[in-house]
């Protein structure tokens, strides 16, 4: 190693073990912990965080019956372990945009064997212009106006009941607050109550709610206005439930400066559920809605024509703009935002750069790859053609399990030295990819940042390749028992690699 190679060493470890005694010790235990914030990292050099935009594949679901219409948004998609079925839910509308008239909204649902190929069941529950062959779930009640969402999930707390194993919220336009519904198979649904469960919020987008393992609580993350009512900066708060009824307002979400949502680009959905590989992780998709007004670029948007004949309506319906990012926490209500746009609207002639295009369904389910032999990967969904024409696309996108962000070296060895942790377990997973050129190699440093003799880098064996789930090894040995409920860190050193997600396993 020359002098100069040296000399950046040393300064790299000085910042490491100054970095890492100012942060207190993380208790990782053997919970999955993702690379795609800074959580775990106390310090980089030449690495950065990468974002990872997910793959567009075919269009999933085609949403052009006459009870669809143009305005199919607020999607849900889930799998049933019980049923073994994957279930897709959206409110469907159509908007009176000058090409097709409007009608009610209505709740509907599509299923699926595999998460790719999706039909629209003909449950006949609901009639729809003398006819009940369709398959709307939900829509005007007695109690109630029409819903403007449901956003279904499958109850996991032991006090769930059979009839009530799926729950949801539904906000409803005659603004009076969320409901709460349950259904024993997510097909037919009944009220929990006859009033609204929650008044304090705006909720005029998706409003969620699931069970946390991790809290032993029912989380619901819904939308305010800074300025309260309908005014000022579309925001999200957090509210905690022990029984799915009664709520605890608990506030707007929290966010370093820069990152949460601001007056040019506020945030118009959440997506938040906890990762279904790192329940630890909250990670949400939110939609992120921008409105620059009338600019000279706005006439080189895809559909001009159609774009200015919406903003006679209102000026909005042309001007305005989404796209999605990936927000993350450890505890519900502290989040950080990834460092750029995870879904951007892209190159396209049609079908993207709208208000309302580009909103990631809540939330992602893993399915096969139709890609030769590889592995298993995330699906993710996204809305298209949102109230520009007479039907509404959901495409289906794919992504590397864990691969919503890395920590990324590129040509040049980097080195990454993670904040202090204790764990359990018996080895050291990672989900990890390098170029043919490319290496990594690691080593667990103690409480001073100083080397673990039989855990240092020259003992390490060096991966090159692409896996899920690489067990570490130093000598050949991956057995790192040794050093569980001890404080260490991890001293990765990489090129042309990803580092996506780490986890100790049994």
């Amino acid at each position: 190693m020359n002098s100069r190679r040296l000399l950046l060493g040393l300064l790299f470890g000085l910042m490491v073990c100054v970095s890492a005694a100012a942060q207190e010790v993380f208790p990782l235990g053997a919970d999955r912990e993702l690379f795609c914030d800074d959580t775990m990292i106390a310090a980089m050099s030449d690495c950065q965080i990468l974002v990872h935009q997910p793959v567009p594949q075919e269009v999933a679901i085609t949403c052009d019956q006459p009870w669809e219409g143009n305005g199919c948004g607020c999607w849900t998609i889930l799998y049933d372990d019980q049923a073994k079925i994957y279930r897709a839910y959206a409110h469907a509308w159509a908007i009176n945009n000058g090409v097709h008239e409007g009608h009610r909204l209505v709740i509907v649902t599509y299923e699926s064997q595999d998460g790719i190929h999706w039909t629209r069941p003909n449950l006949g529950l609901h009639e729809w212009e003398g006819s009940n062959q369709n398959n709307i779930i939900l829509y005007e009640t007695a109690s109630h106006a029409e819903f403007t969402d449901l956003s279904p999930f499958i109850d996991t707390s032991p006090n769930a009941t059979p009839e009530a194993r799926y729950k949801a919220v539904g906000f409803t336009v005659d603004m009076k607050g969320l409901f709460a519904y349950q259904s024993p198979d997510g097909i037919h649904w009944t009220p929990m109550s006859t009033e609204p469960v929650y008044t304090d919020g705006a909720f005029d987008t998706q409003n969620i709610t699931f069970w946390s393992e991790k809290e032993q609580k029912y989380i619901l993350y819904y939308r305010i206005f800074s300025e309260g009512g309908y005014s000022g900066t579309r925001m999200i708060a957090r509210a905690v439930s022990d029984d799915y009824l009664h709520w605890t307002n608990e506030g707007p979400l929290v966010f370093p400066e820069g990152e949460g949502p601001v007056t040019e680009v506020q945030y118009y959905t959440n997506g938040i559920l906890p990762y279904y590989r790192a329940p630890n992780v909250y990670l949400g998709l939110p939609a992120r809605y921008v409105d620059n007004g009338l600019l000279r670029a706005s006439e080189y948007l895809p559909e001009w024509d159609r774009r200015r004949e919406r903003m006679t309506q209102e000026s909005r319906y042309g001007t305005a703009v989404t796209d999605s990012v990936y927000i993350t926490s450890r505890d519900g209500m502290h989040f950080r935002r990834s460092n750029e746009a995870f879904l951007s609207p892209g190159l396209k002639t049609k079908d993207n750069w709208v208000y309302g295009d580009n909103y990631l369904a809540w939330t992602v389910i893993e399915t096969d790859s139709l890609r030769d032999d590889c592995p298993r990967e995330l699906s993710l969904y996204s809305t298209e053609s949102y109230f520009t024409g007479t039907i509404t696309l959901l495409r289906r996108y794919t992504l590397r399990i864990d691969g919503f962000g890395s920590v990324h070296a590129k040509n040049t060895i980097g080195e990454m030295v993670t904040r202090p942790f204790t764990f359990t377990g018996k080895e050291l997973s990672l989900n990890l990819g390098t170029s043919a050129a490319g290496f990594v190699k690691m080593e667990f440093l103690d409480e001073e940042g100083n080397p673990i003799p039989g855990f240092t880098l020259d003992e390490c064996d060096m991966f090159f390749g692409d896996t899920l789930d690489w067990r570490c090894s130093w000598n050949g040995s991956t057995d790192v028992s040794a050093l569980a409920g001890k404080t260490v860190s991890l001293r990765f050193v990489m090129r042309e690699a990803d580092l996506y997600s780490m986890k100790f396993e049994e």
